[in-house]
């Protein structure tokens, strides 16, 4: 799960956080747990469930992983119908009113969902003809297609961040990597990949182990982490995808990088500045290097003339001066980079 977390200290403690408190309100309302503590329902514990669903689960998760706020408002009405299943009827009726609420503002902002997936619909023949004139892969061109339309939305970024990681993981399969001398690989020399194959056979086994116990006591809560695992098996297989399908390509002056969903970036050759080796970038520097079970450091970092506009995870835009690479062929990269630089100077 590293793979999708935020790049802090912190996250990996938040997401221990969110299961502890997770769990503690499921077990606090088990009969057996509250005959072993001698325990009754009070009204303060409850609104101290409730609380800990609607607020602080969201902010936990917003802190661990890469979400939006809007994502982590709608984890607050996920919450509010967990804890419907989770604190018994007699307790969680006078609160009812807060589930109305949350589904009313959750259904609004599905319908404003559906008109822009019906606009983007209609679209399609404009982005596939905007697409192919940039002649890039759908991870760097679908996203800049869209936006050269309209306006710069976030809701219409969430939605092309997983409209593209479906069409990786599903539809994918049968593209082949660009084959030109102008490619350098990330992954054959690390375990991304069968890092990757292992967490979806753990999420597999996971699912149907916690699916089949949790189905006959809460059912909701089931399927809700039935859906989770099912979204993340989607999301691993698109990392796995795009990491396949897009090394770091030099072409026509331009340079393409990407690390799965999760960060991406294009930049003229001839905004590069300097090209040091063996050097460790700065702490706000991009960096394309898969993770592997050894530790692994840049090999190269690019330093900007001026500062280009990378795309993180849901869209997410960041500012950067200086990419960092970790790639299979380092000293293929450097001709490349060495050959293209002095040709994009030349023109």
């Amino acid at each position: 799960m590293g793979m999708i977390l935020r790049q802090s200290v912190l996250s990996k403690w938040c997401i221990g956080f969110l299961f502890l408190l997770l769990s503690a309100n499921i077990l606090l309302y088990q009969p057996s747990v509250l005959q072993a503590f001698t325990l009754e329902i009070e009204k303060g514990m409850v609104i101290g469930s409730l609380l800990d669903f609607i607020i602080v689960a969201p902010l936990l998760a917003y802190a661990a992983f890469p979400i939006s706020k809007k994502q982590a408002a709608g984890m607050a009405v996920l919450g509010l119908l967990a804890a419907r299943f989770i604190i018994p009827m007699e307790y969680f009726s006078p609160y009812t009113v807060l589930l109305y609420i949350g589904l009313i503002a959750e259904g609004i902002f599905i319908l404003v969902e559906m008109v822009l997936i019906i606009w983007l619909i209609r679209k399609i023949p404009f982005i596939k003809a905007e697409m192919k004139r940039m002649d890039a892969g759908p991870v760097f061109s679908l996203l800049p297609a869209v936006q050269k339309m309209t306006k710069d939305r976030l809701l219409i970024r969430v939605i092309l961040s997983e409209g593209m990681m479906l069409y990786y993981a599903l539809f994918s399969w049968r593209r082949n990597p660009p084959r030109h001398e102008g490619t350098v690989t990330l992954h054959k020399n690390t375990s991304a990949i069968a890092f990757h194959v292992m967490i979806i056979h753990a999420i597999l086994i996971e699912t149907i182990g916690i699916h089949w116990w949790l189905h006959d006591r809460w059912p909701v809560l089931s399927i809700i982490l039935l859906c989770l695992n099912i979204y993340s098996i989607l999301l691993f297989l698109a990392e796995i995808q795009i990491t396949r399908l897009h090394p770091v390509e030099i072409k026509n002056g331009t340079i393409y990088a990407a690390q799965g969903l999760m960060k991406r970036i294009v930049f003229k050759l001839e905004n590069v500045d300097k090209v040091e080796w063996g050097t460790q970038p700065g702490g706000h520097a991009l960096t394309f290097m898969l993770k592997d079970f050894e530790e692994v450091h840049p090999q190269a970092v690019v330093y900007l003339k001026e500062p280009v506009e990378a795309t993180m995870f849901m869209g997410k835009k960041q500012i950067v001066t200086e990419v960092a690479f970790h790639v299979d062929e380092p000293e293929r990269l450097k001709r490349l980079l060495e050959a293209n630089r002095t040709e994009s100077e030349y023109r």
